[in-house]
């Protein structure tokens, strides 16, 4: 963790860990998907996406669940496309 411009800069592997405790859910689907894409995708993705990340975890769970399960979407374009993307990388696959 270093300051720069009297900004705290955290690694990826830091927003991990802080992010672990802010996917324990009220709605267990909601934790499992967060959860999963936490441990399979985070460390991997880009910047941008792992501050998406971290702004869909401050959504509220009844938001989450109607998002996870295509019932509604969310306003915010950007935060939309990066549901719809990380759904996508966590699809089963065929060959699975």
């Amino acid at each position: 963790m270093s300051a720069i411009a009297g900004k705290e800069t955290v690694s990826p592997e830091e927003l991990k860990k802080r992010h672990v405790w802010q996917c324990r859910r009220g709605i267990k689907e909601n934790e499992v998907m967060l959860e999963r894409y936490l441990h399979e995708h985070f460390l991997e993705d880009t910047p941008e996406d792992q501050a998406l990340f971290g702004r869909l975890l401050e959504a509220h769970d009844a938001e989450l669940f109607e998002w996870f399960t295509g019932r509604s979407q969310p306003q915010d374009a950007e935060l939309d496309d990066f549901i719809h993307r990380m759904l996508r990388r966590m699809a089963p696959r065929k060959d699975a």
